[in-house]
């Protein structure tokens, strides 16, 4: 039987085995991969009724490394192991992911409560605030005061550097305000990474969240859709299960641009309405709003041949063709028709890979 952590995916040139509960990836062959769908929650004995004298051999070679690895493990009764469920169990969740623009010089106090409002009779769970000027924490505390009302899980924060403000004024932000985990402040003159760190004498010491400084200018997220194997998630089967049957980026996922515009993505142009009078829930429940919610790997040009695809979160706004809702994404660095990584997109890589080259 093959571990409930681990996921076969076939791909055009290879296929792969990939075990969550590690993080390490697996390559083998299309033969290899067929071998691992006959053989699950099969008697060896039955298994080896199938085969020649020279594929016996490869097959205990195989069967040795599945064990040796614990991908696998042999079991008297399957039924005590029953099939886990691929459905991904967020049905309960309405919208999972906000992203709000903020213009100081014309911000609306009262429109904002009232979409904090509307996203909390939601039970939306987490925000992301890009504010687009520099950084200003009397007027960023009003807005995650407001926020935190909301009962969401998670509060990240985008904004310009601003060198009046200390790193120790930052961190007491977010000591102060829990749900602050991600900070990201561009246009510092230097690029690090702050841990923001709950320290008490005899206990240990606590994260509450950190502070990025990057030496470059926030873009509005055109940043977004860069896929390289650095970024690619081997960590979590729920994303697995997820991608095979939502869009991994747009699914439950709404923004709101600095003038009150609600579209998918920041990114994306079309708008579906203005939260001065439109209610978020009266957008979600629209149909030509919620269709890039379902858009899934397996329906997307190329990438539907791709090994890494249930482990690739999925870009709309920027792809190939953008006349096609289905095109591959455009900042992919992967060809799955060779097996191939461009050059750029291997310089992060993470991950403990493994080959399997013999395929008899």
């Amino acid at each position: 039987m093959l571990s409930a952590g681990c996921k076969l995916v076939d791909g055009y040139t290879r296929c792969a085995i990939i075990d969550y509960g590690r993080g390490d990836l697996y390559f083998i062959s299309h033969d290899y991969y067929t071998l691992l769908q006959k053989m699950d929650r099969l008697k060896i004995k039955d298994i080896e009724k199938e085969l020649d004298s020279d594929s016996r051999i490869h097959f205990y070679n195989f069967l040795d490394f599945i064990l040796e690895n614990e991908l696998g493990f042999f079991a008297d009764d399957p039924m005590k192991f029953p099939v886990m469920s691929e459905m991904p169990e967020d049905d309960y969740i309405e919208l999972q992911d906000v992203i709000i623009e903020i213009d100081q010089q014309i911000f609306d106090l009262e429109i904002f409560l009232k979409l904090c409002d509307d996203l909390k009779n939601l039970r939306c769970k987490d925000f992301q605030i890009r504010l687009l000027s520099t950084a200003d924490l009397k007027f960023l505390t009003t807005i995650v005061d407001i926020i935190e009302t909301t009962n969401c899980n998670y509060i990240e924060i985008h904004c310009m550097f601003n060198p009046d403000i200390t790193e120790d004024d930052l961190s007491e932000f977010v000591e102060k305000h829990v749900l602050v985990s991600h900070f990201y402040l561009y246009g510092a003159p230097f690029i690090r990474k702050k841990e923001v760190m709950n320290s008490i004498p005899g206990f240990h010491s606590l994260a509450l969240g950190c502070l990025y400084y990057l030496n470059y200018s926030f873009d509005e997220g055109n940043c977004c859709g860069i896929i390289n194997m650095g970024n690619l998630n081997f960590s979590s089967i729920y994303v697995h299960n997820k991608l095979k049957t939502r869009n991994g980026c747009l699914d439950k996922k709404i923004s709101i641009d600095r003038f009150g515009n609600i579209k998918n993505c920041p990114s994306m142009s079309q708008v579906y309405g203005n939260v001065q009078d439109t209610s978020i829930n009266e957008i979600i429940g629209n149909h030509d709003f919620r269709k890039y919610w379902f858009i899934k790997k397996d329906q997307i040009s190329v990438c539907k041949v791709c090994e890494f695809r249930y482990s690739c979160t999925d870009c709309r706004a920027f792809t190939n063709d953008s006349t096609d809702m289905y095109g591959k994404p455009a900042k992919c660095g992967y060809d799955p028709y060779t097996g191939k990584w461009k050059d750029h997109a291997m310089h992060t890589v993470k991950h403990k890979m493994n080959f399997i080259q013999d395929s008899k």
